[in-house]
């Protein structure tokens, strides 16, 4: 992969040259930009795909954390066979495929896997893992089938690894008294007044709320003295960014309209051909701000802020942010990690894509998370609503 990058950027190098020769001292100006941009967004995916790659065969819990012998054994079929193919990106990297190829095959011999990067629209894949569906990607779906696709919830996002669907942790500098926020407190300190939010590609008029409703000052979560009138100063990553979205339906309603001073750090290139990681500068703005506030994954904690308890509603209690309280999702703020099928309601579902998924919500399926080490295997109370999904 490195060589065909390097080979690229010298193609292009040579393409670069060649055209310089036939513009004038403006185009090549403006030709030689472009390309130093391209240039510069190949070294920040190459340097994101290899912090991916050290991550992808490392555990980050041990792999008998939880007793998953309430999740009901897996009972297999007779007469299965055929072709899966499956994609996903975080799924393929990791080990929780290929330990769920080699137990799936072992039970059915007649049954072969094919990797894939295809999406289930374009009819090459059977099964894909994702974060979720954004609005447009679940728009196009419908808008070509005329259905949803089916959503499988196969684990709960990681506590601490970055790419693996790490929970949203709530960062405040270390000096702030605040003890705990509630989610419509975060709504309030990070998003603006709307008009609705999104379920699905339904809009949602009930989750419209006021101007009255935004928090803009510490003073008005409780904090008093030189707390009162301090600016609350959220921080988070460029709304063209897809964690954005997920932040949206956890906090806002599937609403979209944030805070009009939300500071944005997106992953930069440094003059050292470095990349500084935008959960990072978003932890260090906190860091640095008295009234800062941020979301970002756990992995990106640091000295001089603190990650705080955040609860569901006004009067019940603060939940911090644990491995156990993550899996349990008691913590409010965590992040499902699916599989979708294309699955026509008004048609069978295929024997082997659901059977397939079923083998997956199994104490063996969940077991294979836990050995990876890096998701989080589903409780038996969320396992079984997705295996209510295939019936």
């Amino acid at each position: 992969m490195a060589r065909r990058a390097r080979i690229s950027a010298r193609l292009r190098a040579v393409a670069c040259a060649i055209v310089m020769l036939g513009l004038g001292a403006t185009g090549a100006a403006a030709l030689a930009q472009e390309s130093a941009t391209e240039a510069a967004a190949d070294k920040l995916r190459a340097a994101h795909l290899k912090s991916v790659g050290s991550r992808a065969h490392k555990s980050f819990y041990p792999n008998d954390k939880w007793d998953l012998s309430s999740l009901p054994a897996y009972r297999p079929k007779p007469g299965l066979s055929g072709v899966i193919r499956i994609g996903g990106k975080y799924l393929t990297t990791g080990t929780v495929l290929s330990q769920w190829q080699k137990a799936f095959t072992a039970l059915y011999p007649d049954v072969r896997f094919e990797v894939t990067d295809q999406d289930l629209e374009s009819g090459l894949a059977d099964i894909i893992q994702k974060r979720g569906y954004t609005w447009s990607e679940l728009h196009a779906f419908q808008a070509k089938f005329g259905y949803y696709p089916l959503e499988i919830e196969m684990a709960t996002g990681s506590y601490n690894v970055p790419g693996w669907t790490p929970a949203f942790a709530i960062f405040v500098n270390n000096d702030n008294p605040i003890r705990g926020l509630t989610i419509d407190q975060l709504d309030g300190m990070f998003g603006g007044p709307r008009r609705g939010g999104w379920k699905g590609t339904v809009w949602n008029p009930a989750a419209a709320r006021g101007r009255d409703q935004n928090i803009r000052t510490w003073g008005q979560v409780g904090l008093t003295g030189a707390w009162k009138d301090r600016e609350v100063v959220p921080s988070g990553r460029p709304l063209k960014y897809h964690i954005q979205l997920y932040f949206e339906r956890k906090v806002f309603e599937g609403g979209s309209i944030w805070n009009e001073n939300l500071q944005e750090f997106a992953h930069e290139l440094q003059p050292d051909g470095t990349r500084a990681l935008s959960s990072v500068s978003i932890v260090k703005s906190v860091q640095e701000n008295l009234g800062g506030i941020a979301f970002a994954d756990l992995a990106s904690d640091m000295e001089g802020v603190k990650y705080i308890p955040i609860a569901r509603e006004a009067g019940q209690p603060f939940v911090p942010l644990t491995l156990d309280t993550l899996r349990s999702r008691e913590y409010p703020l965590f992040l499902e990690v699916f599989l979708y099928a294309n699955r026509d309601p008004a048609k069978p579902m295929n024997p082997l894509v659901q059977e397939f998924l079923r083998f997956a919500l199994s104490r063996e399926g969940q077991q294979a998370i836990q050995n990876d080490g890096k998701w989080l295997p589903l409780t038996e109370t969320v396992a079984a609503e997705q295996r209510r999904k295939l019936d």
